[in-house]
């Protein structure tokens, strides 16, 4: 059965970036987070899934993601860009805007999460009329 993370749920509004070494899902040990019966175990890479669960008007989403490291006790934007206010963000440093009329999906390939202990999705602009997105890490090799 492949794993599953839920970073983020129905999440609204901009949330800050991580703090602490306990923000965010971790990545080793069989870690809850997803459905029922669904947890995350080491995988290495992953795809991180981006679906709205509601909203109107013209949707966007800006999301950015971060790992915390063991090694430097830091937290790490995943992803690169000449610009720091940029590393880390999903759909080239671009909002992610709609499929379809109040659609948004996208879908990102992630490597490298065996060197992070843990994951983080931040929001940090997010349009439209009452949008909601959820946020899944997925094991690579299909759900």
């Amino acid at each position: 059965m492949a794993m599953a993370l839920k970073l983020l749920s129905a999440v609204t509004a901009v949330n800050s970036p991580p703090s602490g070494a306990t923000a965010g899902l971790s990545l080793k040990g069989n870690t809850p987070g997803g459905p029922p019966g669904r947890k995350w175990s080491h995988s290495p890479s992953g795809v991180l899934l981006v679906r709205s669960t509601a909203g109107s008007g013209t949707m966007t989403v800006t999301i950015r993601v971060w790992a915390y490291s063991a090694l430097t006790t830091a937290w790490h934007p995943l992803g690169s860009s000449t610009t720091e206010a940029d590393r880390g963000k999903l759909n080239s440093q671009s909002a992610i805007d709609e499929d379809g009329a109040d659609v948004l999906v996208h879908a990102e390939p992630i490597t490298g999460l065996g060197a992070f202990v843990r994951i983080y999705a931040e929001i940090t602009a997010i349009g439209g009329t009452a949008t909601a997105v959820d946020v899944w890490l997925a094991e690579s090799d299909g759900y």
